[in-house]
């Protein structure tokens, strides 16, 4: 549910401030910044202790869990499969880069947060960690890689460099990328499935799953009216 509510949130802030996002992207991100040290500082300081157990919830967990970067993500995904007529496609489109790169910023928070409690574990006893956790982390070092290029070319002043030919081959790596945060949850989520997280396992592969078919069939749509413009220009 922590996931749904961080999709509302996320969706929310980027109806109502996506003109504000668009020109102050620079402030915003700082200020994504500012909330991922937040939330890595606050466990190493012992604060998060004196913090109420509403506001760690649902709000600080959503950060540091990866739900709100997770959130962003999708919504960056689903505005490159729905219908660009749509007026929320259009919001979403608009600051589709901006969001992404929001949303990096968080997972870097996310991954050195938890990196600091398994990467040493990876690295140092892999024998000593449970085979889905094995498996979760070596697929975050994995995300990390397909992620830094992605999230620095997403900045107009690298994307301005590039040609539109080596931009768009490297921002194909999102589609992998999308496919292992659904692998990276599931390895998390699956042996909790007994301790009541057969909801949120299934709020998950719904999402993603529909994301996929929206996708593979937009995808199918362009390229018909691709083969259709072709054959009229020799017709």
């Amino acid at each position: 549910m922590l996931f749904i509510i961080s999709i509302l949130f996320v969706l929310i802030l980027s109806v109502l401030l996506h003109k504000q996002i668009k020109k102050h992207a620079n402030v915003f991100n700082f200020i994504t910044i500012l909330i991922s040290i937040s939330f890595i500082i606050l466990p190493q300081m012992k604060l998060d202790a004196y913090i109420p157990e509403v506001i760690d919830k649902y709000f600080i967990s959503i950060f540091s869990r990866g739900a709100v970067s997770t959130a962003a993500f999708t919504l960056v995904m689903y505005a490159g499969a729905l219908n660009r007529r749509l007026s929320i496609t259009k919001t979403l489109m608009s600051i589709r880069a901006e969001l992404s790169i929001m949303a990096c910023i968080l997972t870097l928070g996310h991954n050195i947060l938890f990196g600091m409690i398994f990467f040493p574990k990876l690295f140092l006893d892999p024998g000593s960690m449970q085979p889905l956790k094995l498996i979760a982390t070596i697929l975050t070092l994995i995300m990390i890689c397909i992620m830094l290029p992605l999230m620095i070319t997403s900045f107009t002043s690298v994307r301005k460099r590039m040609s539109y030919k080596n931009w768009k081959n490297l921002q194909r790596l999102s589609y992998l990328f999308y496919g292992l945060i659904y692998v990276h949850i599931a390895c998390l989520f699956i042996p909790k499935i007994q301790k009541g997280k057969f909801l949120d396992i299934t709020i998950y592969t719904v999402i993603f799953l529909a994301y996929a078919v929206l996708r593979i069939y937009k995808y199918s749509v362009d390229t018909k009216k691709k083969q259709n413009t072709k054959i009229k220009l020799h017709a």
